[in-house]
């Protein structure tokens, strides 16, 4: 959508959100993910980039699409 005056983001309603990705820390108070990822040849996740902070109290739902490495 790109760049937009203030006021038209002060109008935007509440909405679901859905996030995907690896995760990357998981606590009573918060979980990080992160969908993009660098991993090395050892299947050991390097670098990531567009990671999230999501509070627990935000989230309805949780689904496991899968377990990285693969396999485990």
């Amino acid at each position: 959508m790109g760049w937009r005056p203030l006021s038209d983001l002060m109008e935007r309603d509440v909405v679901t959100v859905i996030s995907c990705g690896a995760i990357l820390h998981e606590d009573d108070e918060k979980i990080i993910i992160c969908p993009h990822m660098i991993v090395s040849d050892g299947g050991e996740i390097e670098e990531g980039d567009a990671e999230i902070s999501i509070p627990r109290s935000w989230i309805k739902s949780m689904m496991k699409l899968a377990t990285f490495p693969p396999g485990d």
